[in-house]
């Protein structure tokens, strides 16, 4: 279910330093439910909490026939939503939006969010929005592209666009910390020009099939319904097609809601 409880441990003061909380953890031997990263000690509240914990360089260079995978990685409480803005314009993506349940108050989540730029003019700049309860923040990068001009590198990148290759895992947790009793969804959204296969391996890496509490969502996430204390764990996605494979893992931890 865990590597160790000193892996968990230092997670959790990790995602408790980010925030800044004054959150006290004792050296009890046994580690349990009752930590509660969001929720400091004394009655200060912990609200709405935002930050990068990596962003793409300010730029970079995109090669002739070669694609370019940015990538942004946030912690938020709640759960943040991520987006990305081509030039200051969003990036459609085909996404089922009406299997999204909304972000839960109590949640703290390490979410990664990827873009695949596969075709490019000299100077776009691609940014990464981030977004939990009322806060944002944002992230640009620009993409300078080599050789040629630039109407004959986008011609050569549209046609590698076209061209089949492996899916990329572009949205998913890392982990994600939030009380027992309520729903989340794993989210775990593909980049794939190809038929591409999609399945979940629960934390006990048995495939996610004939489960009444969890079940894969048309837009690939795992719905968890009714979280438990035994939902503890690394939850895998995975995504292949007829030419490559890619995998991620998301950890979640269970807390015990806090008293009122």
């Amino acid at each position: 279910m865990m590597t160790s409880v000193s892996l968990l441990v230092a997670l959790l003061v990790s995602l408790q330093c980010v925030f800044q909380t004054s959150a006290h953890v004792d050296n009890r031997k046994r580690l349990d439910n009752n930590i509660q990263p969001n929720a400091p000690s004394g009655k200060r509240r912990l609200g709405d909490n935002l930050r990068f914990r990596s962003t793409p360089p300010e730029t970079v260079q995109l090669a002739p026939d070669s694609r370019l995978v940015l990538k942004c990685v946030v912690i938020g409480r709640p759960a943040p939503n991520m987006q990305w803005l081509k030039n200051g314009e969003p990036v459609d993506y085909e996404i089922e939006s009406n299997d999204i349940l909304p972000a839960e108050p109590s949640s703290i989540v390490e979410m990664v969010s990827k873009i695949v730029v596969s075709s490019a003019i000299s100077g776009d700049i691609y940014t990464c929005v981030a977004t939990s309860g009322i806060k944002q923040k944002s992230a640009s990068t620009t993409v300078y592209t080599l050789e040629g001009n630039d109407e004959e590198n986008l011609v050569t990148l549209q046609k590698l666009f076209r061209m089949p290759v492996k899916p990329v895992i572009t949205t998913y947790y890392s982990n994600i910390f939030q009380n027992i009793g309520t729903d989340v969804v794993l989210p775990c959204r593909l980049d794939s020009n190809s038929e591409t296969q999609l399945y979940w391996h629960d934390n006990n890496d048995k495939l996610v099939f004939g489960n009444s509490r969890m079940r894969v969502l048309p837009s690939g996430g795992l719905l968890i319904t009714n979280l438990r204390w035994s939902d503890m764990g690394n939850y895998t996605c995975f995504a292949k097609n007829a030419y490559g494979s890619d995998v991620i893992e998301t950890f979640i931890y269970p807390l015990k809601p806090s008293k009122a």
